[in-house]
C-alpha cells in the first residue's frame, strides 16, 4: 500500500475538480519514449481504486495496479527548483528511481 503523508494530503485538498470526478494517481505512458510512469490527474472513480481520505472526505484515488506495484512507497512533499511538489519515495531508501 502507498502511504500518503499528512503534508501531501494538505497539498491535495486544494485541488478543485468537477462534480463526479476525483483526483487520481494512475499509470501513464510517455508517448515519446514508451516508458511507463505514474501521473496525478482528474478522472472518474473506479471500483477497485484505493481511496485516500482526509477529514472524512475522499481526497485521492490510487489505481489498484499502481498501489500494488508501488507497495511500500510514500507520497510526500518535496522541494524542487520550481517549488513544492509531490514525490514518491521508498519507506526505507529515499526517492524511488528507475536505476538510470
Amino acid at each position: 500500500m502507498i502511504t500518503v503523508t499528512e503534508e501531501a494530503k494538505w497539498l491535495f485538498q486544494d485541488v478543485e475538480h468537477p462534480e463526479g470526478m476525483v483526483l487520481r494517481l494512475d499509470p501513464v505512458t510517455d508517448q515519446s519514449t514508451g516508458r511507463l510512469g505514474i501521473g496525478i490527474s482528474i478522472g472518474e472513480p473506479k471500483g477497485d481504486d484505493r481511496v485516500v481520505e482526509h477529514d472524512g472526505e475522499d481526497l485521492l484515488r490510487i489505481d489498484a495496479s499502481v498501489n500494488e506495484t508501488l507497495d511500500g512507497g510514500v507520497l510526500n512533499l518535496v522541494e524542487t527548483l520550481e517549488g513544492t511538489g509531490i514525490g514518491l519515495t521508498s519507506a526505507e531508501d529515499g526517492p524511488l528511481t528507475d536505476g538510470s
